[in-house]
């Protein structure tokens, strides 16, 4: 749907509304993430009040398929980072030269001195 993010909210109110048993969904995860982006900073989701940042939930819920949780995990990443995009928190891991051996257990600066 395109410009949609530029709805007001009593627009995305009567959307949400008249297309109750209506259920969309997005195509790739990344033009996903990208419109839920483009919604919650076209409409300043942070200095909203909680009834418009619960209008705005449920209508990213409606428009991209997903549930809940997963929208709710979206904007806390948009809140925390200034943005949506895949791979912003999780999925983060050491690279393989900075992990311990497990034979030689912790490394010898980490282990405790005997006295």
């Amino acid at each position: 749907m395109q410009e949609a993010e530029k709805l007001s909210l009593e627009e995305i109110r009567r959307l949400l509304e008249a297309s109750e048993g209506i259920r969309f969904a997005g195509e790739k995860r990344a033009e996903i993430y990208g419109w839920i982006e483009q919604v919650l900073c076209q409409q300043e989701y942070a200095s909203q009040g909680k009834a418009s940042r619960g209008l705005l939930r449920r209508y990213i819920e409606k428009m991209t398929g997903m549930s809940r949780a997963q929208v709710t995990r979206l904007i806390g990443r948009y809140i925390a980072n200034g943005r949506v995009g895949l791979g912003s928190i999780a999925g983060t891991a050491l690279p393989s030269a900075t992990r311990w051996p497990i034979s030689s257990g912790w490394p010898q600066s980490m282990r405790r001195m005997k006295r």
